[in-house]
């Protein structure tokens, strides 16, 4: 039979009110979960080459190999995390402790150490100030510390709930995403070529960072060790722990912990112990690990320039949080991937 064009035209404009309704109403529903969602593909996207390479030697146990690298990805992050909490908050007791029987056995000058002790003098600094001062901001940190434990015990419900739906997340996506993807291609309104492209684009830069930022943080944290401890820096393995966290931010991220240490064994270790670890970390802690490790491990996957890589990672932070270190460079790969295909595609022929 045939539709009558007013017919047809009143149909189509049905179906897009409808489906847009519906899409609204569908982000809304999943809106709260986004954030282990998007986990969850992340740890698909990173394990799907091995799962696909299980399933290639046993098909029969394709959800069996799907369930054991999520829950395995999962208790190695979390026993990570974990351990980088232990470390930190037992190193941080140890220095409070050994802080207080410093200052009770030989006051600020056996706290601060007598070449400090002595700079400041020079300056005119009372050093029972800076105490007081340091005093003021242990307690602070203390106070936050303890609002920040209080708020995890809170939100433990949460935190389960995203960790399941996490993990289903990976599942299913590890079990489906050939059928997924392909439907994905299927139902999107351009050619399957360009699909393709955009898909290939996300898989490759979600890949790509996911193992330079890992490889990077846990390089910079055992050379900033072995600088630390060589030198002769208090608590190595707290300044390498807070070190390889702070390699998570970009650019001056590591900067943030090597550069006070070496202006404080400047002062109070010698020159060349201060000199040295300001060289060390530069070069090594630094150099090789933004000039050589990661631009070999991200290889030619981000087909971006270094300013758009800049944007892409202070700007996903800014704008996603943290998770705004893998999302940013995403978003900034797959719109560039839409100039490239439009400047070759649809852009009018002059």
């Amino acid at each position: 039979m045939v539709v009558p064009p007013e017919r047809a035209r009143l149909q189509r404009w049905t179906f897009l009110v409808l489906f847009i309704f519906s899409a609204y109403l569908f982000w809304r529903t999943a809106e709260p979960l986004w954030v282990p969602i998007f986990l969850g593909l992340l740890i698909a996207i990173g394990t799907y080459p091995l799962h696909r390479r299980l399933v290639a030697r046993s098909p029969r146990r394709a959800s069996l190999f799907a369930a054991a690298l999520t829950a395995g990805v999962l208790l190695v992050s979390l026993a990570t995390l974990g351990l980088v909490l232990a470390i930190v908050s037992s190193q941080l007791v140890s220095i409070g402790r050994s802080a207080n029987e410093h200052f009770r056995h030989g006051g600020a000058a056996e706290l601060l150490g007598p070449r400090l002790n002595a700079f400041l003098i020079r300056l005119h600094v009372d050093s029972g100030t800076i105490l007081q001062v340091i005093g003021q901001a242990a307690e602070a940190a203390a106070g936050n510390v303890a609002h920040a434990t209080g708020t995890i015990l809170a939100a433990s419900v949460g935190t389960l709930v995203a960790l399941v739906f996490a993990a289903l997340t990976s599942f299913y996506l590890l079990r489906e995403g050939a059928e997924i993807t392909s439907w994905f291609v299927r139902i999107v309104p351009l050619p399957d070529g360009q699909v393709w492209e955009l898909v290939r684009n996300f898989r490759d830069v979600t890949r790509a960072m996911l193992l330079g930022t890992g490889a990077t943080a846990l390089y910079q944290g055992i050379i900033s060790f072995l600088g630390y401890w060589v030198l002769g820096v208090p608590n190595p393995l707290l300044f390498a722990s807070l070190t390889a966290v702070a390699s998570l931010l970009p650019g001056i991220g590591t900067a943030l912990i090597w550069a006070p240490l070496s202006i404080w064994l400047l002062v109070s270790g010698g020159i060349g112990r201060g000199l040295a670890l300001l060289v060390w970390s530069a070069l090594s802690v630094v150099g090789v690990a933004d000039y050589v490790l990661r631009p070999r491990l991200l290889g030619n996957k981000v087909k971006m320039n270094d300013l758009l890589v800049l944007i892409a990672l202070f700007g996903g932070i800014e704008a996603f949080g943290l998770l705004g270190l893998i999302l940013g460079p995403i978003v900034v790969a797959l719109f560039v991937a839409l100039v490239r295909i439009y400047e070759r595609e649809y852009r009018p022929r002059t």
